[in-house]
C-alpha cells in the first residue's frame, strides 16, 4: 500500500479541485463552441448512471445526456431567445434546433471523451487493476 502522506496528498488535491471545469472548444459545421467540463461529482454521477450490457439505445443515451450537452456548451442564454421567439418549446430542444443530428452524437462522444466517461475504458482499467493486485 502507498504511503499514507502520499494518499492524504492524492485527497486533499481531489477535495481543492472537486468544483474545477476543465474548458476546451469543438468545432461544429465552422462554428466554434466552449466545451465546460464536468465536476468530480458529475463524473461520478454520470458514471454510475451509464447503462452497461447494451441493452440501451443511441437515442436513451441522448435522453441522459441532454441536459450534459446544455450545461457544457452553456446554452442557456441562446435557449432563453428562441423560447421567448417562439422557436422552442422547451430549452433542452435547443439542442435540436442548433445542431444536425450527426454534430449531436459527434458532441456526445466529445464530452464522454473529454471528460474520461468512456465506460468500456473505465472497465478496461478496473481489470487490469485488480490483476496488478
Amino acid at each position: 500500500m502507498e504511503n499514507i502522506e502520499n494518499l492524504l496528498k492524492k485527497i486533499e488535491e481531489n477535495y481543492q479541485n472537486k468544483n474545477v471545469r476543465k474548458k476546451t472548444t469543438i468545432e461544429i459545421k465552422g462554428s466554434i463552441f466552449e466545451v465546460e467540463g464536468l465536476t468530480r461529482s458529475e463524473k461520478l454521477n454520470l458514471m454510475f448512471s451509464i447503462k452497461t450490457g447494451g441493452k440501451g439505445n443511441f437515442g436513451e443515451v441522448y435522453e441522459w445526456m441532454k441536459p450534459i450537452i446544455y450545461k457544457s456548451l452553456n446554452l442557456k442564454d441562446i435557449a432563453i431567445k428562441a423560447k421567448e421567439n417562439g422557436y422552442i418549446k422547451t430549452y433542452l430542444e435547443v439542442i435540436e434546433m442548433l445542431f444536425e443530428p450527426e454534430d449531436i452524437l459527434k458532441i456526445m462522444e466529445f464530452i464522454i471523451e473529454e471528460n474520461n466517461l468512456n465506460p468500456k475504458a473505465v472497465f478496461q482499467e478496473e481489470v487490469e487493476f485488480q490483476k496488478k493486485h
